[in-house]
């Protein structure tokens, strides 16, 4: 078992500079083969084969579930990510209806750095057709987290009915116990500041359409500045949301445009988590810690600060599969 997980590992490593090469000049390609590679392995029932491993065994203190845009529409099999190595998938950013997003190429991927900078613009299949995904996956064994925003064309009422037409649409799946309201998306037409002014509306609009024994969590901005912060902590705590994630991608970065993820986002993120672990350390508020985690040393970086969950998605994507199969072998 743990020799083919290795081989594995290994493959990616090798197959990795052909990967980059093929898609250099749109990255996101690089990400689509993948899926369709995840779709094959479930269809030939090869996931637990290929990719289990004994560190999936092991006790953690930590969960590991990946970040929003590494399952955006649902269509990679849960059971494929449990095995890959995570505790939780989390699904997104789902939006109530079909959005295209900004034209491709949309991603640009930084080497060096290990980071890429993305300017997608939350395209999506709608929140209809990610049901219809996840029906194929009834029997999850794995708790499955829907990341949600309004579709970036709406605005007011409407994207209050839009976050709850969403809600409905997958509350239904028993697998489905949380719910990520993403007010942090630096790459849609709709002004961060309006979030902030608007939380209230949006939490009260998720809360009153999930089930009861689903939680809600916020996935929160790097770039907030203090006021903005304390804005932020007073309304999680009047409106009893379960949980933050720290953090989405930033735009503070030498590029013209998008969000920067990775390397690039780890020391704003880190600062940011520090700063609402300090508001919130004596409250029932979770927190998740995302951006950059490509170490144990980061790992326990963030767990020294409250984190009781990890999401990783770019460090994946340079680092390849074995660095969850070392993260939980550490842990």
């Amino acid at each position: 078992m743990n020799c083919i997980r290795k081989s594995f590992d290994s493959f990616y490593d090798l197959f990795r500079p052909f990967l980059f090469f093929i898609s250099k000049n749109d990255p996101h390609r690089a990400h689509e083969l993948f899926v369709e590679f995840s779709r094959i392995i479930h269809g030939l029932k090869l996931e637990r084969f290929l990719l289990d491993n004994e560190t999936n065994y092991n006790k953690r203190k930590i969960t590991l579930s990946n970040a929003a845009g590494f399952n955006k529409n649902g269509s990679i099999s849960p059971l494929f990510l449990k095995y890959l190595g995570f505790d939780r998938v989390v699904i997104g950013t789902v939006t109530g209806e079909r959005w295209k997003g900004n034209s491709r190429p949309h991603i640009l991927r930084l080497i060096e750095s290990e980071s890429l900078i993305n300017w997608m613009g939350l395209p999506g299949i709608g929140a209809s057709h990610v049901r219809r995904n996840l029906m194929k996956f009834q029997n999850s064994e794995i708790p499955i987290t829907i990341n949600i925003a309004p579709t970036p064309h709406k605005r007011g009422e409407d994207a209050l009915r839009d976050l709850e037409k969403t809600v409905d649409a997958l509350k239904i799946f028993s697998c489905v116990d949380r719910f990520e309201l993403n007010i942090s998306c630096p790459n849609t037409e709709a002004d961060r500041n309006n979030y902030h002014k608007e939380l209230k509306s949006l939490i009260n609009a998720v809360q009153i359409s999930m089930n009861d024994y689903q939680k809600l969590y916020i996935k929160l901005s790097p770039d907030l500045l203090e006021h903005e912060i304390d804005e932020t902590v007073s309304v999680i705590q009047a409106m009893h949301v379960d949980g933050i994630v720290t953090t989405n991608t930033t735009t503070q970065h030498s590029y013209q445009k998008g969000g920067a993820s990775g390397e690039l986002l780890y020391e704003r993120s880190f600062a940011i988590q520090k700063h609402f672990y300090e508001r919130l350390k004596n409250t029932h508020v979770k927190i998740v810690a995302c951006g950059g985690i490509n170490s144990l040393t980061r790992l326990n970086e963030r767990i020294n600060y409250g984190a009781q969950e990890i999401q990783i998605f770019t460090p994946l994507i340079f680092n390849g599969p074995r660095l969850l199969r070392e993260l939980r072998d550490d842990i």
